[in-house]
């Protein structure tokens, strides 16, 4: 219980910062096929050490390598298809990795304490947070205490217990220090209550002169206790009225009086007490106390310590949360000399080598990040030079370059299950084989990587990878074939979406063990892009591959005429097909394609082309027309011997497509405002009896 006392007396040093664990309440896109991000992007994020990966979480996979957590997707494991687009699991959502801390339940136990520091309060208001296990440990001190009359106890424990302790209140109430007690000891207790009223309600001079009143105290508890409140008083004194409204910090009202007693009063109880009740809270406010007053060297120390200790009950927070206060109080304000941990710096550098890295507001101006600058920390990795190699060959790869010199850098694989850190390294030797066209060699080593990667998402990696590989060397149907290792299903929809040609789709719909998801996206690749390509024979013959009970996909090829909810009449797809094989500018038959993308949507990724470094962004064997309903639309309303019917909806539709916002959503074109005028009153001039001029009221 006296513990507890003081873990829960540390939890407001983890509040009032800008930036938070979460990201926020916006969701990623899919991600992308590639592995080499320059920019910080947590929404493709990867399990190597990379630029582009949040701090967080190359601090926690170096983390993982020393035993202090474990890591695991909040995914399924193998790829999904969610709805009708294939998802990634690497790379991933940083959102969507989850690390837990290693060890027994009760190492564990303190977590439910340290993450409510995270949303518990902001700046100085959380000192009430310790009242009630105040109260408890107060009781066991009492009860403990040899020599304290029976008739005192009770008191103690009424007067502890009436304590009302209201931070925030406009007022505080008044203390009434307990009455009837008998002995000096009582009253030494009752002391330390008038502090406890005192700390609560914000009246620091008094709580401190009561604390200190007791460093003499015959009893231990009150002794060693009011000797760490001595500094947690100060500490709160010193950031009285620090804090806005939001949490923000003002350094300037930071009282440096106030803080120096509180770094000398905390140090002073850990020399007396290193291993006391309170001392693994001590440690944890002075970090607060090096925050408040700007000693970043001080602080870096501090977390390095903190990370290393073996004792995973040293610091009564998480390593999570020491892992989220690094990020929040450090890492965006730090300075590269005034870190000499290797892990931490590591951390840093990796930072600083995004592409669109920027000094904080306010901060000194860096140097330019050069190899000459790395070559200046060596020191400080004296002792892991191969965490400093792999610094340097990132540098290679990332910036200047010049993956020959990264490769030369990098050790040669071993055959042993690989840690996050040693993958990091054969990961970055794939990369710069990839940049220097060494293929041979890159595939040769991913196949040799693939059953030594036993870490979580590190197999899914080198199957995108493999992946990439086979498709920039032109042999996609290597990831088809029998025994390949690439079995993640979202990597293959991905090849069949943009990738195959006809030969290996129909392959991929056919064979009965291909999975059922990856078999309907190459169905539904090849249908569209034969129809939006205008390979109409190709279609009609295709259109028998579809089977008798298609999904909701894959229903609109093989439906029959229909209305749609627009009232335009169109005939089955297979009839549309023939009419615009017979005539490429039949308009009812490119209204009638329009609708088929306007109301049943674009599966499969067919509407975009990923960029040309990500896994689809090659060209494709098959390729589309880069087609847009707009596209018939113009088509039609160039035709002015169309079909009224035909050329009135097209008009419609072709205004409807720039509501409600004024642009095109329907294609790539700008479509001037001018333009859309024109199109509504030609619809009204030309068609005034049409039952889409009825329905058409504005233009945008």
């Amino acid at each position: 219980m006296l513990r507890k006392h003081c873990v829960i007396g540390f939890l407001f040093l983890c509040s009032a910062s800008s930036v938070s664990y979460a990201s926020g309440d916006f969701g990623c896109p899919a991600p992308r096929g590639a592995l080499l991000f320059r920019t910080y992007d947590k929404c493709n994020s990867v399990p190597f050490l990379s630029p582009g990966n949040d701090s967080r979480l190359n601090l926690e996979l170096l983390l993982i390598d020393a035993g202090k957590l474990t890591g695991t997707m909040s995914l399924p494991q193998e790829g999904t298809i969610r709805s009708d687009t294939a998802w990634l699991v690497v790379p991933f959502d940083f959102e969507d990795w989850q690390v837990h801390e290693t060890g027994s339940a009760a190492d564990n136990s303190s977590a439910s304490w340290a993450a409510d520091s995270r949303d518990y309060a902001q700046g100085e208001g959380s000192r009430c947070n310790s009242d009630v296990a105040g109260l408890g440990a107060f009781e066991d001190a009492v009860n403990a205490a040899a020599g304290l009359p029976k008739e005192d106890a009770a008191i103690l424990v009424a007067a502890r217990g009436a304590l009302d302790a209201k931070c925030d209140a406009a007022t505080p109430p008044a203390f009434r220090p307990p009455e009837g007690l008998r002995s000096a000891l009582g009253r030494d207790f009752a002391v330390y209550i008038a502090g406890a009223s005192g700390f609560y309600a914000g009246d620091f001079a008094a709580a401190l002169k009561s604390f200190t009143s007791l460093k003499n105290s015959a009893d231990p508890w009150l002794k060693e206790t009011a000797r760490y409140m001595v500094g947690r008083t100060l500490l709160n004194a010193a950031q009285n009225g620090a804090f806005g409204e939001w949490g923000e910090m003002n350094a300037d009202k930071v009282d440096k009086g106030n803080l120096k007693d509180a770094d000398e009063a905390f140090n002073a109880y850990l020399h007396d007490y290193p291993q006391g009740t309170c001392a693994a809270s001590a440690r944890g406010l002075l970090r607060r106390v090096y925050w408040l007053g700007g000693d970043r060297t001080r602080l870096a120390e501090a977390f390095d310590r903190a990370l290393a200790d073996p004792n995973p009950k040293a610091n009564h927070v998480t390593v999570l949360d020491l892992v989220w206060e690094a990020d929040t109080k450090l890492m965006n304000s730090v300075m590269a000399d005034q870190i000499q941990s290797p892990q931490m710096l590591a951390v840093l550098d990796l930072m600083r080598m995004r592409s669109s890295d920027q000094p904080p507001p306010g901060t000194a101006t860096r140097a330019p990040f050069t190899v000459d600058y790395l070559e200046g920390q060596r020191g400080r990795f004296a002792k892991n030079p191969a965490l400093y190699n792999y610094l340097v060959a990132v540098y290679h790869v990332c910036i200047d370059d010049k993956p020959d010199q990264a490769l030369a850098l990098l050790p040669k694989l071993q055959n042993t299950p690989l840690n996050y850190f040693a993958f990091s390294q054969q990961t970055l030797r794939v990369l710069a084989m990839d940049a220097a066209n060494q293929v041979d060699a890159e595939r040769k080593l991913l196949l040799e990587m693939l059953p030594l990667a036993k870490q979580p998402l590190q197999n899914e990696q080198l199957q995108l990878a493999l992946a990439r590989l086979e498709v920039r060397t032109g042999h996609a149907e290597r990831i088809f074939a029998s025994g390949s290792p690439v079995k993640d299903k979202a990597i293959r929809t991905l090849v069949v979406e943009y990738i195959a040609g006809d030969d290996l789709l129909r392959q991929r719909i056919k064979d009965p063990k291909e999975d059922a998801s990856v078999a309907a996206a190459a169905l539904y690749s090849l249908l569209y892009k034969e129809l939006t390509g205008g390979r109409y024979p190709a279609f009609r013959s295709d259109l028998e591959l579809v089977p008798a009970n298609p999904s909701e996909m894959l229903a609109p090829f093989v439906a029959p005429a229909r209305t749609t909810g627009s009232g335009y009449n169109c005939p089955a797809l297979r009839e549309v097909a023939a009419a615009l094989e017979h005539d490429p500018s039949d308009a009812k038959g490119l209204n009638c394609l329009g609708e088929l993308v306007r109301v049943h949507g674009v599966h499969y990724g067919q509407a975009t082309v990923p960029p040309k470094t990500d896994l689809g962004g090659s060209d494709s064997l098959l390729a589309a027309t880069d087609y847009s309903i707009m596209d018939g639309y113009l088509k039609v309303i160039a035709a002015k011997q169309a079909p009224a019917d035909a050329r009135a909806y097209a008009l419609f539709r072709a205004v409807r497509c720039c509501a409600t916002a004024g642009y095109n959503h329907c294609g790539k074109q700008d479509i001037p405002q001018s333009v859309r005028k024109q199109w509504f009153d030609t619809l009204h001039k030309e068609y005034p009896t049409s039952v889409w001029t009825r329905s058409s009221k504005y233009y945008w």
